[in-house]
C-alpha cells in the first residue's frame, strides 16, 4: 500500500501476513469439509481429521497473534488482521462443537443439518478463495463477498425451515437436541458473516 511505502523501505515487512491468513482460512474450510464428511460417514477417521485440522487452524491463529506483537509494519491495519483471524476461529470452534454435540446427544444428521453444513462449506471455500486473492487482485477478492452473503441467506433459510418443523414435532426432547445442533451451525454462519465483514473492510481500504 502506498501509505506504508516509506515505512516499508525503512522497516521491511518481516512476516507474510497474507500467507498466514491464507493458511488459517484453508485450515478453517478443511474443518467444515471434514464435518460434512463425518455427517455422511460417522467415521472415527473423519472425526480425528476434523480435530487435527482444528488444531492446525488454532496454531495459525496463535502464530498470527505472536507475529503481530513484534511486527512494525503490516500489509493492512493490524486490528483488522487480528479481527479477521479471531472471527475465522469462531467458525472453526462452532463447527467443532457441532460435531461434539451431535456425538453427545446421539443426533443423526438430518437433511437440514447436512444442507446447512454443505452451504457452510461453500461459504468457507469462498472465503478462503477471497483471502488468497487479496494480495494480488483485491477486486476479484471483492467479488466473493456477495457470493458469501448468498450462502448466509441459504443457511438461514434452512435454519428457519428446520426450526418450524421442530416446533411442530410431537417429541419435545428430539426438538431440543436438534434445535441445539441447528443453532451451532447457524452460529458458525454468523461468524462467517463477521469474518466477511472484516475482509470487506480490508478490501475497500486497499482498493
Amino acid at each position: 500500500m502506498a501509505k506504508h511505502s516509506f515505512w516499508e523501505r525503512l522497516f521491511p515487512i518481516k512476516h507474510d501476513f497474507h500467507r498466514m491468513i491464507g493458511n488459517q482460512a484453508e485450515a478453517s474450510t478443511n474443518v467444515v469439509g471434514y464435518l460434512s464428511s463425518w455427517l455422511a460417514s460417522r467415521s472415527v477417521e473423519d472425526y480425528q481429521h476434523l480435530l487435527r485440522e482444528a488444531d492446525v487452524a488454532n496454531r495459525c491463529r496463535f502464530m498470527m497473534e505472536e507475529n503481530l506483537l513484534e511486527a512494525f509494519v503490516t500489509p493492512f491495519d493490524r486490528q483488522d488482521i487480528y479481527s479477521l483471524s479471531v472471527e475465522m476461529d469462531r467458525v472453526v470452534q462452532y463447527s467443532k462443537s457441532t460435531l461434539m454435540e451431535m456425538e453427545a446427544f446421539i443426533v443423526v444428521g438430518d437433511t437440514i443439518i447436512k444442507n446447512m453444513v454443505q452451504q457452510l462449506k461453500v461459504g468457507t471455500d469462498l472465503l478462503a478463495e477471497a483471502i488468497q486473492l487479496l494480495k494480488e487482485d483485491p477486486r476479484k477478492s471483492q467479488l466473493q463477498i456477495g457470493k458469501i452473503r448468498k450462502v448466509q441467506f441459504n443457511i438461514e433459510d434452512e435454519y428457519r425451515t428446520g426450526i418450524v418443523a421442530l416446533f411442530n414435532s410431537q417429541d419435545p426432547m428430539h426438538a431440543i437436541k436438534y434445535r441445539e445442533v441447528y443453532h451451532h451451525i447457524k452460529d458458525a454462519e454468523i461468524f462467517l458473516g463477521y469474518t466477511t465483514d472484516v475482509l470487506h473492510k480490508i478490501i475497500v481500504r486497499i482498493i
